[in-house]
């Protein structure tokens, strides 16, 4: 421990290593050895003033460890603007403006990187109204606004993240997104994002892959004597009305639609009728497009004469029925007619 004399003729006791303030104990002890006032009530100081100092030290880098610079610096602090004090002592660019969040940065003083990202954040144009409206900062805030992408920093965004776990989770929803919606950009993501319960970035990540555009159907409607007979299931709505029209579980199969392994079409027979099967089409290595299954309601057999005509149109198309080809251990499917 060493002592500095300050103005008649007192000494302020430094410990740099295990000061009362940590890594800002030099830069207290070197502003009440300038300043008798300060120094009168230096176990007192107010968090706001506390933050102000470790921004200002944080803002120094390498020239923090210089005595002549932070004496410079003591002389000044109870003499200059904070914003002048702020720009004239900092090693890097720096808006003075950013003074005006001293006020609300919580909790004991940061670490020095913590108010650096502060500082960048600042800089930027959405990360600083979000600041600015904040009515309290904290380290999380800054470190949460720090990871998140430039086109999500917005209070919004904020408020779906309620621990630091759920911000891990939401990075990597918000890439899945960016990824499987190339038809949405950033804002329109963001758009949908910020009206997200906290808990619910999973149902939110769910609901986007159901609005993908499906990959282009292997054929158009496929038609008959006038009437499109199989016609492709083009997007989720669809597979999830023939779910519930045939009771059965197709709308799992979203991801082998969107994969590009299978493609689904509604059979009806005639213009007007009911439909009677949902029949899968599956991609084979080599060979391409294969009819795979043609089931009814409840995944019920069809007629010979209906898997007949299936079979037909698609082959029509130059899609044929290559069952061992999907699985050569397996048995011939049941497609009937078609190899008689």
């Amino acid at each position: 421990m060493t002592f500095q004399p300050i103005a008649g003729g007192r000494a302020f006791a430094i410990d740099n290593e295990h000061g009362p303030y940590g890594w800002l104990t030099p830069a207290i002890a070197a502003i009440a050895n300038h300043d008798q006032d300060f120094a009168m009530r230096i176990l007192t100081l107010r968090r706001s003033e506390l933050h102000f100092i470790g921004l200002c030290v944080a803002l120094m880098g390498d020239k923090a460890l210089d005595d002549l610079h932070l004496n410079t610096f003591a002389r000044a602090y109870c003499v200059m603007a904070r914003k002048t004090l702020i720009s004239a002592f900092s090693s890097v660019d720096v808006d003075g403006a950013i003074v005006k969040l001293v006020p609300k940065l919580a909790g004991a003083p940061w670490r020095a990187c913590s108010y650096r990202r502060l500082v960048d954040l600042f800089a930027e144009t959405a990360a600083r109204k979000v600041l600015r409206h904040l009515p309290m900062i904290t380290r999380r805030h800054v470190l949460t606004l720090g990871r998140l992408p430039v086109a999500f920093r917005t209070s919004g965004v904020l408020k779906v993240i309620a621990t630091p776990q759920d911000l891990g989770q939401l990075l990597f929803a918000i890439e899945i997104v960016r990824r499987v919606r190339t038809d949405l950009d950033d804002r329109q993501i963001l758009a949908s994002l910020e009206n997200v319960k906290p808990r619910g970035v999973r149902t939110w990540v769910m609901n986007h892959y159901e609005q993908v555009p499906f990959p282009p159907a292997p054929t158009e409607a496929l038609i008959r004597d006038g009437a499109d007979i199989l016609r492709p299931l083009t997007g989720y709505a669809d597979l999830k009305r023939a779910a519930l029209e045939f009771k059965n579980c197709i709308r799992t199969y979203l991801w082998g639609v969107l994969s590009g392994e299978s493609y689904f079409y509604r059979y009806a027979p005639c213009r007007g009728q009911k439909a009677v099967a949902i029949v899968e089409l599956r991609k084979v290595p080599v060979i391409g497009w294969v009819v795979h299954e043609a089931l009814g309601p409840d995944n019920d057999a069809i007629s010979s004469a209906n898997r007949a005509i299936i079979l037909s149109a698609f082959a029509d198309e130059g899609i044929g029925a290559a069952p061992q080809a999907i699985n050569p251990k397996g048995p011939w499917f049941e497609l009937g007619g078609y190899y008689d």
